[in-house]
């Protein structure tokens, strides 16, 4: 029997076979996870692999799936534990998986009462975002004029393009690979893209990328429809293509960092208010649904406040030199 693991992952995910009834609820959540909730898909990926690790589980230990409770799930991730020594991040991930996967058999009338309500998340310190400095902003950008292995003048100029909007826009790179040339306003400095959770925004570009964006538009010598970031063949570029063109260019202008969508968003992000922006003006920029999730940043910016106290006031210099 075909699943809806092996339909979504493209191969097949199991070494063992699955109950019909088990894929129906499996198959369910995918299409509550597509529709209902509008998660991306890379989000969706992430629940219905936490699913089938949960499914093989007690596949193996031979439990109904509709009726595990506290212990049953203390069990698991005490042998997960024990086998991959997942970290409490990962933890909490796979948790709010199964805990999303028994709200919606409980939604649907399957199970009489969401039996994860009971476990409790581990605590996880939040990370601090990886940011370029503004030295290394510059020596990524500025040495997008070198010479490089890429002579084709439509990938060098898509190459800085995409450089330029990264840092410009603060998008993911999941709303990058849609952009749209019919969604760029006509003198390039601002564009409607559709976000995570489908939720429209406006996107804003800097001298730089609109510079960028004029030179690509120039010998760009396809229709301006469509997706604006293609591929060698004509095709929208995937995540991994983007994530490609990135490690090629770092390695091509020698930079030891690694260069990510992700920290693009980040020095976006700090940049904005440490020049004094306000917090919910870049919420709504990064596409936040919660300003908690912004106030991350401030963390990057306090710790710069800091190292500016230490070097700059003569009782904190007194300090340090004794």
């Amino acid at each position: 029997m075909t699943t809806i693991f092996d339909k979504v992952f493209k191969k097949s995910k199991k070494d063992f076979e699955i109950p019909e009834k088990w894929n129906e609820y499996a198959t369910g959540f995918y299409e509550y996870l597509y529709v209902e909730k509008n998660y991306s898909e890379h989000t969706i990926l992430n629940y219905l692999g936490d699913l089938f690790f949960f499914y093989s589980f007690c596949m193996a230990e031979s439990i109904e799936i509709l009726n595990i409770d506290q212990y049953v799930l203390r069990s698991y991730f005490a042998k997960l534990n024990m086998e991959e020594k997942i970290e409490k991040r990962t933890q909490s991930r796979k948790l709010s998986s199964l805990r999303t996967f028994y709200n919606y058999l409980f939604r649907h009338e399957i199970i009489p009462e969401n039996p994860v309500l009971s476990v409790k998340f581990p605590k996880v310190k939040k990370r601090i975002p990886k940011n370029f400095s503004p030295l290394e902003m510059t020596e990524i950008l500025e040495n997008t004029a070198l010479e490089t292995e890429d002579k084709n003048p439509i990938i060098k100029a898509r190459n800085r393009a995409i450089l330029e909007v990264f840092y410009s826009t603060g998008m993911r790179v999941s709303e990058i690979i849609t952009c749209k040339w019919e969604n760029l306003s006509s003198d390039k400095s601002q564009m409607k893209i559709l976000g995570k959770g489908n939720k429209e925004r406006y996107v804003y570009f800097g001298k730089e990328a609109i510079s960028a964006l004029e030179e690509y538009s120039n010998v760009y010598n396809s229709e301006r429809e469509g997706f604006i970031f293609r591929n060698f063949k004509g095709e929208g570029l995937t995540t991994r293509g983007v994530r490609y063109i990135l490690e090629k260019y770092r390695r091509e202008i020698g930079m030891e960092k690694t260069i990510t969508p992700h920290k693009f968003r980040h020095s976006f992000a700090t940049d904005l208010l440490d020049s004094g922006a306000d917090i919910r003006y870049v919420q709504e920029l990064l596409g936040h649904t919660s300003l908690s999730t912004t106030q991350i940043y401030l963390t990057v910016s306090k710790e710069k406040l800091k190292e500016v106290y230490r070097k700059a006031h003569p009782h904190a210099k007194l300090k340090q030199d004794e």
